[in-house]
């Protein structure tokens, strides 16, 4: 029994399917969950917003004196300099004050301006003598004040859906008086590594078997405040990996399995996808590494298919699954980043092709340096690369000095 493959766009049977249709196809499946939950604004870094935010009140809330000095009123009036009485003191966090016409006021920065000024001298240009304050020829009209909505006003709106809360989101948020913030519940993701010759970490390892690294990298890839993961590894045995899926689907909203998308005889994902109900809009890329890839639902939640080798499904997860989890949050699609590569290429017609590099700002240019040698399997040309570069199918090579679009491992360090 096959996993069941939707007539589609793809056709019947296991078509491969065009890097960029494949992407645009799994993008375009995904629907955002809307599902939301209030937190405390303290709690909300990190958290995807989940509605529109109208400022409940002006920034600045009143006229603000914008340096410490003295508050008085030029309109009508002639001449400089000006001998005023001290009259009044004003300090942030005092109720306003009224000015008293034809004297000067004395205000402290963050005040509310007293009723009645047009400016605030700053204390530096003026000479205080007694009950006197002196103002000298470089009193400018309506100098140093903040006026009230001057950086928000009331009612606009300040935030939309799908957007990630910072620190500078919640110091704007601080300072409306937003007390609690509704934000995208997290998704849930459950990741299951499949293989016979899987162990934990800790766990004695026999001739024959290696360590799970796919389990706890796509964890750490997929790691946010917006995300519960949960992982889990199945021997390769059809009946067994049909109830982990079952069971994850009905848990999850994203479930990821990786190895086992092949035809081989111990490649059993697609066999357990059709018996857990399953359906794939995709089932085969073209592309390398991660050809066998895998995109389509589980009764309620969704699914993704990567292949088994290191490179291959944490290269699946930057091109198809982060893509998807964005969708899933409510969040725009990421920036689109482009670099030059500092190497040449040979391209495949046929296929398009991932490779690990390293990113170097340089005279104000992107530039894209390869990372190691090719190998799905090899963990190293990762540590020391930071994103992917996607090399477009071609039948002439890539030379160096091409811009192409690259997926950073850390997207919001280069803007993604």
């Amino acid at each position: 029994m096959r996993a069941v493959h939707r007539d589609s766009c793809f056709g019947p049977g296991l078509k491969m399917v065009p890097f960029d249709t494949a992407r645009h196809a799994a993008a375009a499946l995904v629907q955002p969950l809307n599902r939301s939950e209030e937190v405390p604004l303290a709690l909300a870094a990190g958290r995807i917003l989940a509605t529109t935010i109208e400022a409940p009140r002006a920034l600045p809330p009143f006229d603000q004196a914008a340096m410490d000095g003295y508050a008085v009123c030029l309109s009508g009036r002639e001449g400089v300099p000006l001998v005023l009485p001290l009259i009044g003191r004003t300090n942030a966090g005092d109720p306003p004050g009224i000015l008293v016409r034809g004297t000067a006021h004395r205000v402290m920065t963050g005040a509310a301006l007293p009723s009645g000024a047009d400016t605030v001298a700053m204390q530096e240009h003026v000479t205080h003598r007694g009950d006197l304050a002196q103002f000298g020829l470089d009193i400018e009209p309506g100098a140093h004040i903040r006026r009230m909505g001057e950086d928000v006003t009331q009612g606009a709106v300040i935030l939309e859906p799908g957007r990630m809360i910072g620190w500078a989101e919640v110091a704007l948020l601080g300072a409306l008086g937003v007390k609690t913030v509704s934000v995208a519940r997290p998704l849930r993701i459950s990741v299951i590594a499949t293989g016979s010759e899987l162990r934990d970490v800790g766990e004695p390892l026999p001739a024959g078997a290696i360590y799970d690294s796919n389990g706890p990298m796509l964890a750490a890839l997929l790691a946010a405040p917006n995300i519960h993961i949960t992982s889990l590894t199945v021997r390769d045995d059809v009946a067994a990996i049909t109830h982990a899926l079952e069971t994850q689907a009905k848990q999850a909203d994203l479930v990821i399995s990786t190895a086992g998308m092949s035809v081989g005889d111990e490649d059993h994902v697609r066999d357990a996808a059709a018996r857990a109900g399953g359906w794939l809009d995709i089932v085969k890329v073209a592309m390398k590494p991660g050809k066998p890839l895998a995109v389509g639902k589980m009764g309620d939640a969704y699914f993704v298919g990567l292949p088994g080798n290191p490179q291959a499904a944490a290269f699946g997860v930057l091109t198809f699954v982060r893509p998807m989890v964005r969708a899933l949050l409510g969040q725009a699609p990421a920036n689109r980043i482009t670099a030059e590569i500092a190497f040449t290429y040979p391209c495949k017609p046929d296929r398009t092709e991932l490779l690990p590099v390293r990113l170097s700002v340089e005279q104000g240019r992107l530039i894209a340096y390869r990372s190691g040698p090719e190998g799905s399997h090899r963990m190293m040309p990762m540590m020391s690369a930071d994103a992917i570069t996607v090399v477009p199918g071609a039948s002439t090579p890539a030379q160096a000095g091409t811009c192409l679009e690259v997926l950073p491992f850390d997207q919001p360090r280069f803007g993604g």
